[in-house]
């Protein structure tokens, strides 16, 4: 077999379409390595293709896209929209590991292969012969369904093409499909794509939906001014793509692409494998998604604008590699300290131009130019902000009719109905310190304040009679162990917490609860809250917990109580509020037959933390579905029915202690008698 080396590349061009299956690229000067592929690690023909291996397939997901709080691990394989199709073993190697969870991969099986590789079949119905009995009987011993075991060499060795389970569509699935990955002794996570599938076609070029700018300093402007604006590229008749409405610009630019790509065959959005950013002809940015570290799968907020993906749903690719993004997955060629922002220093018209690839190297090219700020100067370099931290929220304050919003280290206030020769002064207080602000730039009527929080971090700022509280607390930087008290609020935070530097804001909320900046600003790990509530009554404080109450949203979180505080942990900015659930989930068994036994649960606000099930006192197996609410037994022996006349009980428990249960016997289900018809009358004739 010919194996595929992965070398560094010195060039955009390379390094998202110059590697084809099957064959050595050329080995440039060494430069730093982009992705985690070892070389020699690829080798054509080594993984048989999971799902009807020989026949045709396509996805519905490929490697790399952007999901929810993490970079999708693998390939989605359709599978018809059915359940129940042969996963096929893609080579020889043993079971490593197999689990099952409520979300997530649901029922999985994870393959060790002698090459060092690993591949993982997720979203799984049910598994094959021995490796299912052996689960079900673990489960049993365990008295749990949520289960984590692995395995030695000799315990379930499995050969290329063997049928190890059935598809299906347990664990977070969206629908019936298999999940399929392949990750290497470090756990880092491979496109499978690169492994040449036949039965994988693919003769659709990615696309451009939109395209976004965005002013990353003070100084920056995009159209006069300091903001974010994204365009809609027009596709032409060659296939290229432009941009046909006049741009200015001027400053330091951050660029973020909303493109998708397609397999032949189906009709799902995949994610882009690779973008190629050039200003002038020259590269300044590159991305290529071959390879990640499963890890490092949340740094996807931070690949990704978190805050418009948190606003608007969109998931955007930023063509510029933010600070705390420590992903190896860049190229930064030309003026790497820019870190893939476009500099438009020189007052000049600049061409801009992307360039999309999937994984079978088709592309799609989009060129456009940025035009000169006809009425700034230019910028000098020494201006420059690099270091961009928050990220935007927006909130507006009635008394002086201004909106507040926090981006990219810039404190940005817009005052309304402000004339350019009726601008104030503003004066930013930070505690005793006073330091005037001057208007940045008035537009259709609106005083703009633009305040670098590098240098002032403002607790309030004052236009003339009207004080708008920025209620800053102060600067937290990442990669450091932090602990700061605000009143009754005390917060942790551990080295890996923040991706990066947080200007912290605490407010009390009137209605009880604190707001902790805005949910636009992503977590990497877990910060620690500790709250004391002023609350004038007695509190439950085995059902009361907190909660994450942010756009019309709440997610339970909940937490311990230690002497009137309640401490819990969150992985989300945003609004937290105490909530007291004091109702149990509710439990209605379906049918008890001696096949098997179904019941529906549901709880309604903290969310269901645990389920049992007992025929006559014993414990039963129950499998669950979340997405259905629905639980059905799983015998330990299937041939064995349950006894006629058997008492049943499920009982579930919710995440604040809540128990919620229902009974019945077992019923031999009777025959439906169907009463004979009687034939009607015929009809007298006249």
């Amino acid at each position: 077999m010919r194996k595929l080396l992965i070398y560094p590349l010195a060039l955009a061009s390379l390094l998202c379409s110059g590697i084809t299956l099957g064959q050595t690229s050329p080995k440039p000067t060494p430069v730093n390595q982009t992705g985690y592929i070892q070389p020699g690690t690829i080798e054509a023909g080594y993984f048989l293709f999971p799902i009807q291996p020989g026949g045709a397939n396509s996805l519905s997901g490929g490697m790399g896209d952007l999901r929810p709080n993490h970079f999708h691990a693998g390939l989605d394989i359709r599978t018809g929209g059915r359940e129940g199709l042969d996963v096929h073993a893609a080579a020889d190697g043993y079971v490593s590991r197999i689990a099952v969870f409520t979300g997530g991969y649901g029922n999985v099986v994870f393959i060790k292969h002698p090459n060092g590789l690993t591949t993982v079949y997720g979203h799984l119905k049910t598994l094959k012969d021995t490796l299912g009995t052996y689960l079900r009987e673990q489960q049993y011993q365990k008295k749990t369904f949520e289960i984590d075991l692995r395995f030695q060499p000799s315990q379930f060795p499995v050969k290329k093409g063997d049928v190890i389970a059935a598809s299906g569509n347990t664990g977070g699935s969206g629908g019936p499909h298999l999940h399929f990955e392949i990750r290497d002794a470090k756990d880092n996570l491979i496109n499978p794509l690169l492994y040449d599938f036949s039965e994988i076609q693919d003769n659709v070029p990615p696309y451009f939906e939109r395209v976004a700018l965005k002013t990353m300093t003070a100084s920056s402007r995009i159209n006069g001014e300091y903001q974010r604006v994204s365009y809609a590229p027009t596709r032409l008749s060659d296939g290229s793509y432009t941009i046909t409405k006049p741009i200015t610009a001027s400053g330091l630019i951050g660029m973020e692409v909303l493109a998708y790509d397609k397999t032949s065959g189906s009709p799902y959005r995949n994610g882009i494998s690779c973008l190629e950013i050039r200003l002038d002809g020259r590269e300044v940015f590159a991305y290529n998604m071959n390879s990640f570290p499963n890890e490092q799968t949340r740094f996807m907020n931070i690949h990704e604008n978190y805050e418009v993906e948190q606003t608007t749903g969109q998931r955007y690719h930023r063509a510029y590699v933010a600070d705390g993004n420590s992903l190896n997955l860049y190229k930064l060629q030309s003026n790497a300290a820019y870190r893939g922002r476009l500099p438009l220093l020189d007052g000049q018209p600049h061409e801009v131009t992307l360039i999309l690839y999937d994984a079978y190297d088709h592309s799609a090219k989009l060129t456009f130019t940025l035009l000169p700020e006809v009425a700034s100067t230019p910028t000098r370099l020494d201006s420059i902000a690099l270091q961009p931290a928050s990220y935007s929220s927006e909130s507006t304050d009635e008394e002086t009719a201004a909106t507040v919003t926090t981006d990219e280290n810039v404190l940005k206030i817009t005052v309304k109905n402000t004339p350019l020769s009726n601008a104030p002064i503003a004066k930013l207080i930070t505690g005793r310190t006073v330091t005037e602000q001057p208007v940045s730039y008035v537009r259709n009527n609106q005083a703009v304040y633009l305040i670098d929080l590098r240098y002032n971090l403002p607790d309030s700022v004052q236009f003339g009679r009207g004080v708008i509280r920025t209620n800053f607390k102060k600067r937290v930087i990442p990669g450091r162990s932090e602990v700061v008290t605000d009143g009754n609020t005390r917060l942790e935070f551990k080295p890996a917490t923040l991706f990066d530097t947080l200007h912290l804001a605490i407010r009390q909320l009137p209605w009880g609860g604190i707001e902790i900046n805005q949910s636009t600003i992503p977590l990497n790990e877990y910060l620690t809250v500790q709250y004391t509530p002023n609350y004038p009554i007695a509190i439950d404080t085995m059902r009361t917990k907190a909660y994450w109450v942010s756009g019309g949203r709440e997610s339970f979180l909940g937490g311990n109580w230690t002497k009137g505080k309640i401490e819990f942990k969150t992985r989300t900015l945003g609004r937290f509020q105490l909530m007291t659930d004091a109702t149990p989930p509710t439990v209605e068994i379906l049918s008890a037959t001696p096949k098997g036994i179904t019941a529906k649960i549901r709880d309604d606000l903290s969310g269901v933390a645990e389920f049992r099930a007992l025929v006559n006192g014993e414990w039963v197996l129950m499998q669950y579905d979340y997405k259905r609410a629905l639980l059905w037994s799983d015998k330990l022996d299937p041939n064995e029915p349950f006894e006629d006349g058997a008492e049943v009980l499920v009982q579930v428990k919710d995440r604040s202690g809540n128990i919620g249960s229902d009974s019945t016997t077992i019923e031999v289900p009777r025959p439906v008698v169907r009463k004979k018809a009687i034939p009607k009358k015929g009809r007298k004739k006249r």
